[in-house]
């Protein structure tokens, strides 16, 4: 979790790799984030080839949307968009989703997010505020 930026209306980039794990290979990134039980997160998961936007309320995750993409090795990017209450959400260069809710309309911190047996490698991240990059 970044601790020294906070972002309401965001940009996030980052490349991501699923690199192994039997129960969960997703990762992506999270934002808005309050606290362990308040954020917004967007997953690929390659063992069951989608991507999903989700909101975590009281610690609990409620899907917003999600989409199929067939799996495939290597890097890929991820970039998530984010605008009042409008959520856009892109791989490797496509928008895959495109949600609007309006749960956390406060800036909150930016961060990584995985589970389960998950290991995932991350690199290049930036989050910029939108309209600024």
């Amino acid at each position: 979790m970044a601790r020294d930026a906070s972002f309401r209306d965001v940009v996030i980039e980052l490349q991501f790799k699923a690199v192994a794990g039997q129960e969960d290979q997703g990762g992506g990134p999270m934002w808005r984030y309050q606290d362990k039980g308040y954020y917004y997160i967007a997953r690929y998961n390659p063992l069951e080839n989608n991507y999903r936007v989700y909101k975590v309320v009281k610690g609990r995750r409620i899907q917003l949307q999600s989409a199929d993409i067939p799996a495939s090795p290597g890097w890929h990017k991820l970039k998530v968009v984010m605008v009042g209450d409008h959520i856009e959400c892109y791989y490797d260069g496509k928008r895959a989703l495109d949600v609007k809710d309006a749960t956390f309309a406060q800036a909150g911190r930016v961060g990584l997010w995985t589970k389960a047996d998950a290991q995932t490698h991350f690199d290049d991240l930036t989050a910029v505020a939108a309209g600024a990059e």
